[in-house]
């Protein structure tokens, strides 16, 4: 089993970014949420296979599957994780998740011209 966050129910309100979770289908591909007219369309052109996770960038990057190897986190606690990246220890997990983490932002800063500033320096 592979830790991760539970963000079903996550909210996020930005001038800069729309976010949505939604979870096409659980573990044993009994469907789960139903996308919006605008999601289903960028499903329906850019991820036809819907291979999940996905990411798509405002049109300019996308990512099918995930940013790292899953054998890195793969039957480790989620606690143990979260500890570990909460007080910055460097482990091959870490640093894949950082990484992956910095790159997410770079590109998403690269498509709102930088803003926030906050978060883009």
């Amino acid at each position: 089993m592979i830790p991760t966050w539970d963000l079903h129910n996550a909210t996020y309100n930005s001038p800069f970014v729309k976010f949505s979770n939604k979870e096409g289908q659980d573990r044993d591909k009994q469907a789960l949420d139903t996308f919006d007219a605008e999601e289903q369309q960028i499903i329906n052109q850019f991820n036809p296979q819907a291979k999940f996770p996905y990411v798509y960038i405002n049109g300019e990057y996308q990512q099918m599957g995930p940013g790292y190897a899953p054998k890195l986190i793969d039957d480790k606690p989620f606690d143990d994780l979260f500890n570990e990246l909460m007080s910055g220890k460097k482990t091959d997990a870490t640093d894949a998740i950082n990484a992956e983490a910095a790159n997410i932002r770079k590109l998403i800063c690269s498509a709102t011209g930088g803003q926030p500033e906050s978060a883009c320096k």
